[in-house]
Order: structure tokens, then C-alpha cells, then sequence
């Protein structure tokens, strides 16, 4: 016998082969019973903004003009004075967009958003949704887009009152 050769397995050691059951339905009725393949249902509803009607676009105006000149009324000399300058023309041509109805309703809807998350100093919440509005709306809005980013950094060095 040759020693480097494996020893040979006995058959009885060996556990015996497991019966494996079919499956349980066909899988060419998944797409039927299961629907695999379909969008969530949530892409089908309508955004969580109000339409238009329910929005108030006039309060949404005299807010951000509010915000604006309190940046204007805070910043009389400098560098902060010409931002806050540059930052209400640019505020200036989003509302004569909206006044030409030329800002989608959910554009609308976001910077009331921001607006209000503005007016509670919550910067974080207000980034986030002015980052969101950079990636999607950047090549129709840019200008003004930048404008609400300044608003946002001349708010955040406004002094509370």
C-alpha cells in the first residue's frame, strides 16, 4: 500500500442526503402575488407642501423682506453691509420671479420653509433645505439661490435682541 494516499471514507459515516422540498409556489407568479417590481406608493402622492391657494405668497414676501432688512438695519458698514446689500437685490428678483408666477409651487413651498426655520434661528434645518434646493433647482434659480445662502449667514451673525 502506498502511504501517501488518503484513507478511503466509509460510507457509513456520512450523513445522509437531506431531502430538499420544492418551492413552495412558482416563482413566474412573483411578479403577480408579490409585486416586486412596483414604485413605492409614496412617489405617487403629492409633496408635503400646500398647493399654491393655501400658501400665502404675500406673508411669504413680507417675511423674507422682514429678514432682510433686519440684515440691512444690523449691517451699516463694511463688508456685511455690501453682502446684505448684494443679498436683498438677489431676494428682490426671487419675489418679482414669484410675482410672474416663474417659481414652481414646491420652490415656493421650501423657501417658506426656510423663511420659518429662519425666523426660529434654526440654521441646521435651514442649510439642509437650502442645500436641497441648490442640487435641484440650481440652473433655473441660481442667482437668487445665492442670495438666500448669504441671508442665511448674515441671519446667523445677527445678535439676538
Amino acid at each position: 500500500m502506498n502511504t501517501n494516499t488518503p484513507p478511503m471514507i466509509q460510507s457509513s459515516t456520512l450523513p445522509p442526503p437531506s431531502i430538499v422540498s420544492g418551492p413552495r409556489s412558482d416563482f413566474r407568479n412573483a411578479t403577480i402575488e408579490n409585486h416586486w417590481n412596483d414604485p413605492p406608493k409614496k412617489i405617487f402622492h403629492k409633496s408635503k407642501h400646500q398647493e399654491s391657494d393655501e400658501l400665502d405668497i404675500n406673508d411669504l414676501k413680507t417675511r423674507l423682506t422682514a429678514l432682510v432688512k433686519t440684515c440691512q438695519d444690523t449691517f451699516t458698514t463694511g463688508p456685511n453691509k455690501r453682502i446684505a446689500d448684494d443679498t436683498s437685490k438677489r431676494i428682490q428678483n426671487m419675489l418679482k420671479e414669484m410675482d410672474s408666477e416663474l417659481v414652481e409651487v414646491n420652490v415656493i413651498g421650501s423657501i417658506n420653509d426656510l423663511c420659518q426655520a429662519l425666523e426660529d434661528k434654526d440654521w441646521e434645518t435651514a442649510l439642509t433645505i437650502h442645500r436641497q434646493l441648490m442640487t435641484t433647482e440650481y440652473e433655473r434659480h441660481g442667482s437668487w439661490l445665492l442670495g438666500c445662502k448669504r441671508l442665511i449667514d448674515l441671519s446667523e451673525k445677527v445678535p439676538s435682541s
